[in-house]
């Protein structure tokens, strides 16, 4: 029976993780290591050798090209275990490599290898200008910014920086720069005659690096206010009613005093020559005043939009305009929203593709709205085959979890999910829409193991908070007629992996039973695995459990645990007061961790409400 995905992942983090658990003289022996690695950092290997009864050496080395470097070199007449690290030779592009392994014992010898791929070093490098757009003439000023993958500032010759013109001319060019403290800054006047349109950066560095960042140049008028136009985020077939919201306020926060013109209509795509009356694009307009928030709302009645006929795809759009009172300055705002008669969709998530007889199967099931958005309190029904049901609420974030006893599954189980406990079938009628309730549907089969032994780590709700240590759990079946005779003990080892590479491993023993005439399950067996230093893990910890069992059968599982995102660096930036008159002096106070690099901007209001830009954010990087 094939594996489920996880297990598939795990072939591939496992190894070629993985050099093949094999015999020599009834000794097994195993190691582990990422499928894939960074050059010129350090990596960890885990080797295992179980059952000597006489010495033997283990030999492990790394060879890329005609190169060999040894990793370990060990003799051992007992169970052996040890994790260490190695240091990755540099590359310059992907490179394939392979670790070998020898095993040597009194005449005889086995030997097994694996390949890995070598990845070049992982740096960020940003480009960022002090504003989005710029007039002819003006300054533009940018900084350049190279890091690690743990976000440290990184030593970096810049051959060329260059700026080019939207026809593709370059204007300025800048050689042989060194970044001081991971930051390069560079400024370059505009004339006033610079052609208006699309610029762009391009910097290379001397390891061949190439990054790049376009900005504007144009003529432009700062506005006084911006218009915001507030629609639902999408109008269902079951709505009655939907509110306006237009709203005015000036680039430094105040509300704007003035009268609306608000126009709503129903946007219908035709989808065949045929037209009827009531797929017509449907307006009504509506003249309002803005408040003392700067806000004119108005709620419509859907009556009148006919939302239950047609099957062409409809869209509602507003178009306002806000006009000042005084001035007769006149600002608009357009908003669009979707149409969808599917109310409620149901799907499951973190659903494993198999089952392990005896192990309580976990998942999630997840509830959307119209909006795609997730629906809190709601009631979801989960069942298992014909005969195991429940009812679950969702969260906050929309989910429930659930879980079923397998003991009694056989072969193939259906699930399914619904949010309405029973189904609901109306009669078609051509040309009139009807609600939908989407079902979740998943089918899973019976996991394979040759000694009926069994690990698999647990779920956890939400993230893994990033402030503080925690652990994770797995649930394991052993059949004792699986284990050596005197067989007390059983090794339980685990890896923690994060953005590539082994970064956390250790062992946990376990009581067994040995040569007990059925699988040890009545007790739910559990082991607890231990993330520590968890901010360094994000923004997902996989971690790895496995054992290998004294007739050489690997009994694994693998999972990803997402972690909240934070950073080591917690930085604070705040003005002396939220408010100052024109001309008036301020305070603006920095705090960051001892050592932090610190960079700072500041930028117009207005000039973003002219042309957005996409900020640096903990997502982002």
């Amino acid at each position: 029976m094939a594996p489920p995905p996880v297990l598939l992942m795990l072939a591939v983090v496992m190894a070629s993780a993985l050099v093949q658990s094999a015999f020599l003289d009834g000794i097994i022996f195993a190691v582990t290591v990422s499928s894939r690695v960074r050059g010129g950092q350090q990596e960890t290997l885990c080797a295992h050798i179980d059952g000597p009864t006489m010495p033997v050496k283990m030999t492990i080395t790394l060879e890329m090209g005609p190169g060999k470097t040894t990793i370990l070199e060990q003799t051992v007449d007992k169970d052996f275990y040890r994790c260490l690290n190695f240091q990755v030779p540099t590359v310059h592009h992907r490179t394939v490599a392979s670790i070998n392994v020898t095993i040597t014992g009194e005449g005889d010898s086995m030997s097994k290898n694996t390949k890995i791929l070598i990845e070049r070093p992982a740096f960020i490098h940003i480009i960022q200008t002090d504003k989005p757009i710029y007039k002819p003439g003006q300054k533009v000023q940018f900084r350049i910014v190279s890091m690690d993958s743990n976000f440290i500032p990184v030593a970096r010759l810049y051959k060329v920086v260059e700026l080019q013109d939207p026809n593709a001319n370059r204007i300025a060019q800048w050689l042989d720069r060194n970044l001081v403290s991971g930051i390069l800054d560079i400024s370059h006047p505009m004339i006033p005659e610079a052609v208006q349109g699309s610029y762009v950066i391009t910097a290379t560095t001397d390891q061949g690096e190439q990054i790049f960042h376009s900005f504007d140049i144009k003529e432009y008028v700062l506005p006084k206010y911006e218009v915001k136009v507030e629609l639902p985020n999408v109008i269902s077939i079951l709505d009655k009613e939907a509110t306006l919201k237009i709203c005015g306020k000036y680039t430094y926060g105040k509300p704007v005093v003035g009268s609306v013109k608000a126009v709503f209509c129903k946007i219908a795509t035709q989808m065949s020559w045929f037209i009827r009356e009531e797929e017509i694009d449907i307006c009504k307009t509506y003249e309002l005043l803005t408040d003392k928030a700067g806000c004119a709302t108005q709620t419509v009645n859907l009556a009148v939009f006919q939302l239950n006929w047609s099957t062409n795809y409809v869209s509602f759009e507003l178009n306002a305009e806000l006009e000042e009172y005084g001035t007769g300055v006149i600002l608009t705002g357009t908003g669009r929203t979707s149409f969808s008669a599917i109310v409620r969709t149901v799907t499951f998530e973190d659903v494993p593709e198999a089952y392990m007889p005896g192990i309580l199967f976990e998942g999630k099931v997840k509830v959307i709205g119209p909006d795609n958005k997730a629906v809190t309190n709601e009631a979801v029904y989960v069942s298992a085959g014909n005969s195991q049901a429940v009812k679950l609420t969702t969260g906050t974030n929309g989910k429930a979890s659930f879980s079923f006893d397998t003991t009694l599954w056989k072969d193939s189980v259906n699930l399914q999910a619904r949010s309405r406990e029973t189904e609901v079938n109306e009669p078609y009628v051509p040309g009139v829409r009807k609600p939908v309730y989407r079902t979740a549907y998943h089918n899973v089969i019976e996991f394979y193991s040759r000694s009926s032994s069994f690990l698999k780590l647990m779920q956890v709700n939400g993230k893994l908070a990033c402030d503080k240590d925690t652990t994770v759990r797995a649930q394991y079946i052993i059949d004792g007629r699986e284990l050596k005779d005197d067989q007390e003990i059983l090794q339980i080892f685990y890896l923690v992996m994060s953005r590539g590479g082994i970064v956390q491993h250790g062992s946990l023993p376990v009581a067994v039973q040995p040569k007990l005439q059925m699988p040890i399950t009545s007790q739910h067996r559990r082991v607890s695995v231990p993330l520590r230093q968890v901010t360094n893990l994000a923004p997902f910890a996989q971690v790895v459990v496995y054992t290998v069992m004294p007739k050489g059968e690997l009994v694994a599982d693998s999972m990803d645990f997402p972690i909240s995102l934070c950073l080591n660096n917690k930085v604070s930036l705040r003005f002396s007061s939220l408010q100052e008159l024109p001309a008036e002096k301020t305070t603006l106070t920095l705090q960051a961790h001892p050592g932090s690099m610190c960079s700072v901007r500041a930028i117009d209001q207005s000039v973003l409400l002219l042309q957005k830009e996409q900020e640096l954010t903990v997502d982002s990087v």
